[in-house]
């Protein structure tokens, strides 16, 4: 009796591992890269989606490597690995949800997705918590901006979308800040900051900046405003408060006579940026 419950554990066990291996060996690499296309597509039709390698992960769920995404052909992002959980109890309900976590860039995140495929909105909800984010290697950011900019981003984004609206929310930091200027403002070609903070908000085509400050060695700056991304057009306000060492590096020059002629208390000096992302106008108040 002992030895037939012996061969049927044996048996049973044999049968698990068989399966695992055809499921993980003849997982439907090409349905999920097409069935992941259709999903970005209805999120966002004028981007697509290149997968390298698709895999079975456990828990239940897969495994992306190596995704590129692309905007109207033009690469903005790509991602190491991805590994996808469903929440497979929401497949009862209207709404599916999903979590997922990864690595790009040299930093990790994670997040949840939520999905509404039968409303007649079609709302997709995605939050996302990220760190260790190498900016300077996300190709999106240099298509938009014309100059470098490095640094080691975390924060948080909240995307939401349906029928009539899009909206991108973010609270961002990014630490070891430098912007190295096409045009030299100041006589600077290059900005330093130890430490940035931003309140976000894209609405459709347009960029809120609701709050940005940064802090370096050369000085203290904020700003806030808008940026029309569709047409590029830049309606920014701020202030600069120059620290010592960048005032006696700009002695005896324009610039610091109209520092010192504009300096109110510890407000700095005021600033407004017109113009567009390829050509700004930057002027003092």
């Amino acid at each position: 009796m002992l030895k037939i419950s012996k061969n049927r554990i044996l048996f049973g066990a044999y049968i698990i591992i068989v399966t695992l291996f055809f499921l993980y060996y003849l997982f439907p690499s090409e349905s999920l890269r097409d069935y992941c296309a259709y999903r970005l597509s209805q999120i966002s039709p004028d981007t697509r989606i290149n997968i390298k390698d698709v895999k079975l992960a456990f828990p239940p769920g897969f495994r992306l490597s190596h995704v590129d995404f692309y905007h109207f052909e033009q690469t903005i992002g790509s991602i190491d690995h991805i590994k996808i959980k469903p929440n497979l109890l929401s497949f009862i309900g209207q709404d599916t949800s999903w979590s997922y976590s990864g690595k790009a860039y040299t930093g990790k995140f994670s997040g949840t997705a939520e999905i509404a495929s039968n409303s007649p909105t079609h709302r997709v909800l995605i939050d996302t918590t990220f760190s260790g984010i190498q900016l300077k290697d996300i190709a999106a950011i240099r298509r938009v901006i014309d100059y470098q900019i490095s640094g080691m981003l975390d924060g948080k984004l909240a995307y939401k979308t349906d029928s009539r609206n899009q909206t991108l929310r973010g609270n961002l930091r990014l630490s070891d800040c430098k912007v190295d200027l096409n045009i030299p403002l100041l006589n600077l070609e290059s900005l330093t900051f130890k430490d940035v903070t931003a309140d976000l908000l894209m609405d459709n085509h347009t960029l809120t900046i609701q709050r940005c400050r940064a802090q370096g060695n050369q000085m203290d700056a904020s700003i806030s405003g808008t940026i029309i991304t569709s047409q590029g057009i830049l309606d920014l306000n701020g202030s600069l408060n120059p620290q010592h060492a960048l005032l006696a590096k700009l002695k005896n020059s324009f610039a610091v006579n109209l520092f010192k002629a504009g300096k109110s208390n510890d407000q700095g000096f005021a600033f407004k940026i017109r113009g567009t992302l390829e050509a700004p106008e930057f002027s003092f108040n």
